[in-house]
C-alpha cells in the first residue's frame, strides 16, 4: 500500500516526553509526523506528551495537536488536510512503506534493550539515548543523558550507555517514582498535576496498591487502563508543587527534538529537499533561556488551558 503524502514524513517511535517533543520539533520544521506507539501505553508523563491521543483520540502539547488514526489511510488527511501530527497503534514498519517515510526516529527509550538495526537505503534512520550505534544500527545517533553531551549528535560510534539514576527535581531523585509492582492494567482515579501527600493510595496494578511516595502534584501518571510492565515508571511526584510545570515540553526533550532536527539536516538528505524549515524564533537560544519566549496556551489533557512550561 502507497499512500500520497504531499510532505516528506517522519516517522517516531514511541509517545512518551522524548518521542513527543521530536514529533513537534519535526513538525515545526515542515515534516509529516507520524507517531507509532503500542495500544494502551504506559508513558506517565501525559502533560508533558501526546500519549492521551491513544486514549481519548487527540492531545494537545505545546500548542501542538496529535490526532489518532485507527486506519493507516487516514494518516495522509491528517497530515496534509488538517496539519497534525498522525498517532497510530499500526505497525511503524507498515507505516514506513504507507507513507513512504524519508525518516525513523526511534525515542521509545528502550535503555537496557539492545535495538535491532534500523537502516534502510529509503530513509535516515535516528536513535536515541542508549543501545544505538551510528553507523551500525542506525545512521546518526543523539545523545539523552543529562550533562555536557546531552543532544549531541553522533554520526560514527555508540551512545553514552544508560545509568540508572534521576537527575534531582526539588531535592528529589529516583524517590519521586513509583514503579510497577507487577505487569498488568494500571487503575487509577487520579489526575496529572493533583496534589497528593506522602503514602495516599493513587491507584494499583491488578491488585497491588500504589500510594505516593512523597508530597507534592502529579507530575506524571499513567493512564487509567494503561498495560504496564513490571519496574516501568507509573507515578512521578514534583515535591515542587506547581502543577502548570507538570505540562508542556520540558528543557531535556526540547534539546532532543532540536538535535533531530539539525542530524537531518547535517544528512544533506533528500528527505530535507521536500520540507522549508521553520526553526521557532527561539531556536538557537541557550538552554535555560526559553521559559518565558517559548509559553504558549495548550489545552490540558485533564483540566482548562494554561501556559505550558519549558522546566
Amino acid at each position: 500500500m502507497n499512500l500520497s503524502v504531499a510532505r516528506a514524513v517522519a516517522v517516531v517511535l514511541g509517545a512518551g516526553d522524548v518521542g513527543s517533543a521530536v514529533a513537534v520539533a519535526l513538525h515545526r520544521a515542515g515534516f509529516g509526523v507520524v507517531l507509532c506507539e503500542e495500544v494502551d501505553p504506559a508513558w506517565h508523563r501525559r502533560g508533558m506528551a501526546f500519549t492521551n491521543a491513544w486514549y481519548l483520540g487527540s492531545a494537545e502539547l505545546d500548542d501542538e495537536a496529535a490526532m489518532f488514526c485507527a486506519s493507516v489511510r487516514s494518516i495522509p488527511a491528517v497530515l496534509d488536510r488538517h496539519r497534525l501530527i498522525a498517532a497510530t497503534t499500526w505497525s511503524w514498519r507498515g507505516v514506513v512503506q504507507a507513507v513512504r517515510a524519508v525518516a525513523l526516529v526511534d525515542a521509545r527509550m528502550r535503555k537496557r534493550q539492545p535495538s535491532g538495526d534500523l537502516r534502510t537505503a529509503a530513509l535516515t534512520a535516528v536513535g536515541l539515548g542508549p543501545g544505538f550505534v551510528a553507523g551500525s544500527n542506525v545512521d546518526v545517533a543523539v545523545e539523552t543523558s543529562w550533562g555536557k553531551r546531552l543532544a549531541t549528535i553522533i554520526g560514527t560510534g555508540p551512545t553514552l550507555p544508560f545509568v540508572a539514576e534521576s537527575p534531582a527535581i526539588g531535592g528529589a531523585g529516583d524517590e519521586r517514582f513509583v514503579r510497577a509492582p507487577a505487569a498488568g492494567r494500571f487503575s487509577t482515579d487520579r489526575r496529572i498535576a493533583g496534589r497528593v501527600l506522602k503514602g495516599e493510595i493513587l491507584g494499583a496494578v491488578g491488585a497491588r496498591l500504589v500510594a505516593a511516595p512523597l508530597d507534592g502534584v502529579l507530575r506524571g501518571l499513567s493512564a487509567r487502563g494503561a498495560r504496564v510492565a513490571q519496574g516501568a515508571k507509573i507515578v512521578e511526584v514534583d515535591p515542587r508543587g506547581e502543577p502548570a510545570l507538570c505540562y508542556g515540553v520540558a528543557e531535556r526533550p526540547r534539546a532532543i527534538g532540536r538535535a533531530v532536527v539539525d542530524a537531518l539536516a547535517e544528512r544533506g538528505p533528500r528527505q530535507l529537499a521536500a520540507v522549508a524549515p521553520q526553526r521557532t524564533p527561539d531556536a538557537d537560544a541557550p538552554l535555560g533561556s526559553r521559559t518565558a519566549t517559548n509559553a504558549a496556551t495548550v489545552r490540558l489533557p485533564d483540566g482548562p488551558p494554561r501556559a505550558a512550561t519549558t522546566s
